[in-house]
């Protein structure tokens, strides 16, 4: 869930970045600073409370120089860590891609399953879904060893579970249903 200062940052980005027709653009590089913020280290440094605003400056410029990144995604990083919202900034990507996708009609689904998929199976599914939402999906797996077998799917919030457990789990209340008295 993204907060509500998280979804303003967001939609103010979209617009600027709207306008220089680089809202792709800018989730791309945002992907980027979020990956390079996940750093313990990195985050350490931004947070920490001796960091003035032109090392915060100087910080923000390497970061933006190393990654490559447009004046529009650097020049918001530096908003972000001078108003110290930095601590905000996987909501704000959040949010922002989520405004992405729908202006540009598409939709996120997360895929989990017990072991790697093969791209084959990766775009059976996605077809599937795409004819499920009426819209492009964009769709991310993730291996998730506790799950026996099967798949569960996460889209705009609705989750399908086809995994073994689930499976498994409606057996065992049918089979007690029968079994017991009443």
């Amino acid at each position: 869930m993204t907060s509500a200062i998280a979804r303003r940052y967001a939609r103010a980005l979209a617009g600027v970045a709207g306008e220089q027709n680089r809202l792709e653009e800018t989730a791309t590089e945002l992907e980027s600073i979020a990956t390079w913020l996940d750093d313990a280290d990195v985050r350490a440094a931004f947070e920490s409370p001796s960091l003035g605003v032109q090392a915060s400056r100087g910080l923000v410029g390497r970061l933006a120089e190393s990654l490559g990144l447009s004046e529009l995604s650097r020049n918001f990083l530096s908003l972000l860590a001078e108003r110290h919202r930095l601590d905000q900034f996987r909501s704000i990507v959040l949010a922002y891609q989520a405004l992405v996708d729908r202006s540009l009609g598409r939709v996120r689904a997360t895929i989990r399953a017990a072991s790697p998929l093969g791209d084959s199976s990766i775009e059976q599914i996605r077809v599937v879904l795409e004819q499920m939402a009426g819209r492009k999906v964009i769709a991310s797996v993730v291996v998730d060893p506790t799950l026996i077998a099967g798949i569960s799917v996460e889209i705009e919030g609705r989750v399908y579970d086809g995994s073994a457990q689930t499976q498994l789990a409606h057996l065992a209340r049918s089979i007690a249903r029968e079994v017991s008295p009443g």
